[in-house]
Formats: C-alpha cells, structure tokens, sequence
C-alpha cells in the first residue's frame, strides 16, 4: 500500500496502484500520478511565518516548504494574486526579502496554497 497526501485538502489515504490518476476520496481532487515533479532540489519542510508583498498590500502566510529555486505558501482566506504575478517573499524569521513569481494557486474552503518560484540567485531561505 503506498500512503498519499491530496495537495488540496491535505489530507491522507491509501492506494495500491504506484502512479495513480484517481480523485482524492476527501476531496475529489484528481491526482495525476504521471506528472513528475516541477521544482527540483531538496526542500526544507517548514512553518515559519512569512509575509507575501505585492506593492503595498501584506499578505501573511506561512511557509510550508523551501527549497534554493522557490517556497510553498499556506494561508487562511483568499490569495489576492495569480499565476505569473510577480511578488516579493519575506520570511519572517531571517527578515530578507526575495522577488518571487506566482507559479500556482489552490483555492479550497477558504484555505489558499500557492507555489513560488524565485526570480534572484540568492541562497535558499531555511
């Protein structure tokens, strides 16, 4: 059996089938088990607090994962920007700012997750 997590509601179940393409029992989510993974690099599991700026507007979240070429968001409500826009990253703790690009959003029962794609050649947050 192979344990999966649904990306959109979180929550865990099992499935003998090694690369599934089914909907996630919880949420219906269609999980696409051929899809390989889009950032590379090791990421760091977080929780840290971090603030998403897009021109004067402060939006608080907190990081889910780091890695050296992009972040994972997690926040209650509705994110205020799309795919391809273009944000800053300000990780609380180390209190550096980075320009980051909108890659994706999931919007579901009033929790917003979104990944983050690093537009500078700084080291990675952790």
């Amino acid at each position: 059996m192979n344990k999966l997590n649904c990306p959109k509601c979180e929550n865990s179940f099992f499935t003998a089938v090694m690369k599934p393409s089914l909907p996630c029992p919880h949420c219906g989510f269609m999980l696409k088990g051929g899809e390989s993974e889009r950032r590379t690099g090791a990421r760091s599991p977080s929780l840290k607090l971090c603030d998403i700026l897009k021109g004067e507007v402060r939006i608080p979240a907190k990081a889910v994962d780091i890695s050296d070429t992009g972040i994972g968001i997690k926040m209650m409500g509705y994110l205020p920007f799309d795919p391809d826009d273009i944000v800053n990253v300000l990780v609380r703790e180390r209190g550096e700012e980075r320009p980051a690009q909108v890659v994706w959003t999931r919007k579901f029962y009033g929790i917003s997750r979104a990944g983050l794609r690093f537009i500078d050649e700084l080291p990675a947050i952790a």
